[in-house]
């Protein structure tokens, strides 16, 4: 096909698929089937071609692999196509216009962490990063970080290009999340988690506390925050305040700021403010005229420290979190049920397959394996780190919870070698295979009913 370098993206992808012969639906089909992109529909295609909407990066690589047309054709109409926007002369606007509001506080030099670009990337950066199982809305990043969708927009463009953070599109919106978290990317995720995650840890932290009304976070941390310049802050100024008429339980609140001071590496000095009336922010008289930062709470929907609730395989654990195999996380992502119901999917997959495909049904047993082990991991706030040995979360579950355990990592190291040709499973190893992961399944949802967060020792 004859390219003319001044066709918009629209009209590139319009001539080259009618050159094809090929219906909107058809070439939908073709490209979710190349790309395995199942959010790749008819009704996609036809925004890409009214102009609404330009492909992002990598979905023009995968047109360019399609169309047999070189990469350059469609970067030079993507081009032409975003010209025409900023002209008035596309059909729809990439984003409506930002509202109004203190969206211009993430504007300017990240004080906190200066060698980023600016205080919006490093927010959408903390916040796919350290939510690796999340996926964010432009609308959501805009609020999280406190800044107009034209620039965060802009930003997750050149994130997207950069291969950090990756996207797909459900209906009309465009999703983003972390695209790999593995052990090239872990010192940047350390970096945000002590810099601008630091809201995150303590809303999570702090958030599950009965009693807590409001966190409000103060003192040079917050200055940093705000972009006033000045020396990186060696602790954390907290205030605590209650909800009207409730006691806040004070041993809640040091494990709280314990679990927070290991994640963050720096002291948190907390302080609980008795006031009644919770419309304003309370906060100490040294902070009146600096800048203040108030976290929002990250409640789970049962409370995560139980009197009496015991820490098993303490020792084995802090020593992993000391050399960093594992990581403290609370909040949403502290809970196994999410990770043992993708388990039970796996495993009645691989029940169906055992007898007829059992290299599938093993693949499917390991990971299935794997996600019970990372499902009582995170019921006590604990992650495996995207740096960690492969078999960190089946050792410390067997650490913590007995030698069955070790089925784990048997399960992952057979699974790893059936890449060579003569590893192969048989139909019987499958079958006993799948009745091992089940009895590992009931025995790990019994647990969890018995589990809090993880204390580490003082």
């Amino acid at each position: 096909m004859r390219v003319n370098n001044n066709l918009t993206i629209a009209q590139l992808i319009r001539q080259a698929r009618e050159d094809r012969g090929l219906s909107q639906s058809q070439l939908a089909k073709e490209l979710a089937t190349i790309s395995g992109r199942h959010t790749i529909n008819r009704d996609l295609i036809s925004h890409w071609e009214r102009g609404a909407q330009v492909p992002r990066f990598d979905t023009r690589q995968w047109l360019s692999v399609f169309f047999d047309i070189p990469p350059e054709h469609f970067e030079a109409a993507a081009m032409s196509a975003r010209r025409r926007m900023k002209t008035g002369n596309a059909v729809v606007a990439r984003n409506p216009p930002a509202k109004p509001g203190p969206v211009r506080r993430a504007q300017g030099t990240p004080e906190l962490l200066p060698v980023l670009r600016s205080r919006v990337q490093a927010g959408i950066l903390a916040a796919v990063l350290l939510n690796p199982d999340r996926w964010f809305s432009l609308s959501e990043l805009s609020e999280t970080v406190g800044a107009a969708l034209a620039s965060v927009d802009k930003e997750v463009q050149l994130l997207e290009t950069a291969g950090i953070v990756s996207g797909r599109t459900e209906g009309t919106m465009r999703l983003h999340h972390a695209s790999n978290l593995g052990p090239g990317l872990a010192p940047l995720v350390e970096l945000l988690r002590l810099t601008y995650g630091v809201p995150q840890v303590i809303g999570e932290e702090f958030g599950w506390v009965r009693g807590v009304g409001r966190l409000v976070l103060g003192g040079s941390w917050a200055a940093r925050f705000a972009g006033v310049p000045g020396p990186a802050p060696e602790s954390l100024e907290l205030a605590v305040i209650p909800q009207s008429g409730r006691c806040v339980d004070r041993d809640a609140l040091r494990l709280a700021a314990h679990r927070s001071e290991l994640r963050l590496k720096r002291p948190v000095r907390w302080q609980l403010r008795d006031v009644e009336d919770t419309k304003t922010v309370a906060v100490p008289r040294q902070w009146e005229k600096l800048p203040i930062v108030e976290v929002r709470l990250v409640r789970r929907a049962e409370p995560a420290y139980r009197e009496g609730a015991s820490a098993v395989g303490q020792d084995p654990i802090s020593l992993l979190l000391e050399s960093g195999q594992l990581s403290m996380t609370n909040g949403p992502d502290a809970q196994a049920e999410p990770a043992l119901e993708l388990a039970e999917e796996h495993l009645v997959a691989a029940e169906r397959i055992a007898e007829d495909a059992p290299q599938a049904a093993h693949v499917l047993l390991a990971e299935a394996g794997e996600l019970i082990a990372n499902g009582l991991l995170a019921q006590q706030g604990l992650r495996v780190h995207p740096a960690a040995h492969p078999h960190t979360a089946g050792a410390a579950v067997t650490e913590q919870f007995g030698f069955q355990f070790s089925h784990v990592v048997l399960l992952r190291e057979r699974s790893t070698a059936l890449h060579l040709r003569l590893n192969r499973v048989s139909a019987e190893e499958a079958r006993v295979s799948t009745a091992t992961v089940r009895a590992l399944l009931t025995e790990a949802r019994a647990r969890v009913a018995e589990l809090s967060l993880f204390e580490p020792a003082v």
